[in-house]
């Protein structure tokens, strides 16, 4: 279970994804704890890979910083689309976050955007359902 201040996050995830939502996980400078893990999505691989996904959120820059091109505003959170997978990335702070990930049909409408682009890209028409 989520620590108190989290569980209204984990909430809000769970009631809008509902089953799509794989799992979040909090991280900061001293490590990383589970908030919610999908009973399929919890396994030795994952548990074995999630100091170093921790250390590559901690990582993490933004493409578009505010301090060198203000005119997004501040960066609210990063989203990578995998095949069966979305993963947004939620900045606390300097070296602390959540990494949420979702079933990828939750994203449904960028998934069909993204493999459009990338079927042009590609070279190839992009087909009407994505």
């Amino acid at each position: 279970m989520p620590p108190n201040r989290y569980q209204p996050f984990v909430q809000l995830v769970h009631n809008r994804a509902g089953d799509a939502f794989r799992g979040a996980v909090r991280y900061d400078n001293d490590g990383w704890e589970a908030l919610y893990l999908r009973d399929d999505v919890t396994t030795e691989e994952l548990k074995s890979a999630l100091p170093a996904i921790a250390d590559r959120a901690r990582a993490s820059e933004s493409i578009v910083p505010a301090e060198r091109y203000d005119r997004l505003g501040d960066r609210q959170a990063t989203v990578e689309l995998h095949d069966r997978a979305a993963v947004l990335h939620f900045r606390e702070s300097e070296g602390s976050g959540i990494v949420v990930s979702l079933d990828r049909d939750v994203a449904q409408g960028l998934g069909q955007f993204v493999n459009s682009c990338n079927a042009v890209l590609d070279g190839r028409r992009p087909s009407d359902d994505g």
